[in-house]
């Protein structure tokens, strides 16, 4: 029992890292290009100048990390109709979502998050149905291979 207790908190732990790392990027990307500002200056501004832009930059974290856990469950639930529908739909998101007109950091983060959600999905499909993936399997298999002399 404790050992299923390990596992899920490194789980939790990687999930949160890795919406962490999505919140960073975005809010970097969008700091260097608001203030026009070398990636330095731009920590600094995120960390070190002012409180409320830390606190805006814990928000959103919070914020990816909820939606990346609600996505989980949400995927979890409807495990067995399991197709790419939902990755697609998550990419055309995305793509709207970065030619709507609004705050640049909403659009990185949400673009950023989307894409790592659909990767999540698709190593999860690839985990709990391989079958779904025998293209992959055919188009490798397709793919000449070195001779074993190495001629």
């Amino acid at each position: 029992m404790k050992n299923k207790k390990d596992i899920v908190t490194i789980y939790m732990l990687r999930n949160a890292f890795a919406t962490l790392m999505t919140a960073f990027v975005s809010f970097m990307i969008s700091l260097m290009n608001f203030y026009h500002c070398p990636f330095s200056e731009a920590l600094q501004r995120l960390f070190v100048f002012d409180i409320y832009t830390t606190l805006y930059f814990l928000l959103l974290w919070v914020f990816d990390y909820i939606v990346f856990e609600i996505s989980k469950i949400v995927y979890d639930i409807y495990e067995e109709k399991v197709t790419f529908l939902p990755c697609i739909g998550l990419w055309i998101l995305c793509v709207c979502i970065f030619f709507a007109p609004i705050l640049d950091l909403f659009q990185y983060n949400l673009c950023i998050l989307f894409i790592l959600i659909s990767l999540r999905m698709i190593k999860e499909m690839w985990k709990r149905t391989p079958e779904l993936f025998s293209w992959i399997h055919k188009l490798i298999g397709k793919v000449k291979k070195r001779p074993e002399t190495g001629l």
